[in-house]
């Protein structure tokens, strides 16, 4: 038991998860984009050429995903998260040294590997484990710093490409990735509250020392629920989620595209991340005080209105071109926020992992195909027109789907 006034040790968990986040989501990810063009541009060839380690990055995930949880409940997560940060700072950093497109090809497949379980695979799963109350806003301020991470680092990241060159940048943001996730994962992060003999946050507290009987988990099994339509209807609604939310990647070549600055490309990458950050916490809120569906709402109808924005910005400004950024990070935020909160709402927790991680598989092959189809347009077009009518036309079957799926959750007796 936690002593009175003493903060509850799930607390520390959530800002470990917060700092993995922000080197895993707020650098690799979100700074990706920045350099793209950089790195293209040297090489001598198209966007879509360099943009293909992220596809190859999420196809990996999207593979071993799967499997994630098999790993998790047989190995010390403290080890297997120590492993996938060095791998992925690793990964990131001997960018830098690359000389041909292809070499980034194989940083995106280590990548993948280390990202099953710094993005995808683990950290909702310690939530779920050490909140039994507040979840969802542990788990947003936590997913905040995927946003957090990318506006602080964005900024580095396009100073640095202008003053130093995008090689030195690459290894710079290889070392931040590691002081990021090494000391976390060392000394911080433990899978279960009874690995210290400790309650999750929440739960309710016995008169003695001894721990009381865990309640068992309601909900379905996965054997039961791939036999529903609702785990259709979700593993549907999280790939296209995921396919949507590449814009963000996107957003920096958009801007540069239209002919703004490279610092102004910057900010924009900027605006997302605040979106993507207010969005985590705000989803994370409305979740836990209103119920998922009014979650659903906020998050995609802010994706649906940024992209709007997006769309009609060259004819209005930059002013407009950062608005459209900021809401489209709110929703960008939901896409990997809502599932889990859906997945949960829906089947319950008693097999919430083998769920979680089958479909979240979906995800991260709806980001592969993105990230390369949209750069593939981009090349093919000149412009993101046709790209941002495709991603509202997403948003709406998103929503569509997701709140389907909840209405079909009495008739699973969860």
């Amino acid at each position: 038991m936690e002593k009175q006034g003493k903060m509850h040790y799930a607390w520390w968990i959530m800002i470990a998860s917060a700092a993995i986040y922000a080197a895993s989501v707020g650098i690799i990810v979100s700074c990706a984009g920045l350099l793209y063009r950089a790195v293209a541009q040297d090489f001598g060839v198209g966007v879509s050429d360099i943009s293909l380690y992220t596809s190859i990055m999420y196809l990996t995930v999207t593979i071993f995903l799967p499997f994630a949880g098999k790993f998790l409940n047989k190995f010390d997560v403290r080890y297997i998260l120590t492993i996938a940060g060095i791998i992925n700072a690793l990964a990131f950093g001997l960018m830098g040294f690359y000389t041909s497109a292809w070499n980034f090809y194989i940083s995106g497949v280590a990548l993948g590997i280390g990202s099953t379980f710094l993005i995808y695979g683990t950290i909702p799963l310690l939530i779920n484990n050490w909140f039994k109350a507040k979840a969802g806003t542990a788990l947003g301020f936590a997913m905040a710093f995927m946003g957090i991470g990318g506006a602080i680092f964005a900024q580095i990241t396009g100073a640095l490409i202008e003053s130093i060159g995008w090689r030195p940048t690459y290894m710079i943001l290889g070392v931040c990735i590691a002081l990021l996730i090494l000391p976390f994962t060392l000394f911080v992060i433990r899978s279960k509250p009874e690995d210290m003999n400790k309650q999750p946050y929440g739960a309710e507290e016995t008169t003695n020392k001894v721990a009381v009987q865990a309640q068992p988990e309601t909900g379905v099994m996965k054997n039961v629920a791939i036999k529903t339509i609702p785990f259709y209807l979700i593993l549907g609604f999280t790939g296209l989620f995921g396919l949507a939310s590449t814009v963000g990647f996107h957003v920096p070549n958009f801007i540069q595209s239209v002919g703004f600055s490279a610092a102004m490309a910057a900010t924009g990458v900027t605006c997302v991340t605040i979106g993507q950050t207010g969005g985590k916490f705000l989803i994370g809120a409305v979740n836990d005080k209103f119920g998922v569906k009014l979650a659903l709402l906020t998050g995609i109808g802010s994706g649906i209105l940024g992209t709007i924005a997006l769309l009609f910005s060259d004819s209005f400004g930059i002013a407009m071109m950062y608005l459209g950024a900021l809401l489209f990070g709110i929703g960008f935020s939901g896409s990997t926020l809502l599932p889990p909160m859906v997945i949960r709402e829906v089947f319950g927790g008693r097999d919430y992992a083998s769920i979680y991680t089958t479909i979240m598989s979906a995800s991260t092959l709806g980001v592969a195909v993105g990230t390369t189809l949209f750069s593939y347009i981009f090349d093919t077009t000149g412009s993101y027109y046709i790209v941002f009518i495709t991603v509202i036309t997403l948003f709406v079957v998103v929503i569509s789907s997701s709140i389907f799926s909840l209405n079909w959750k009495k008739k699973l007796n969860v």
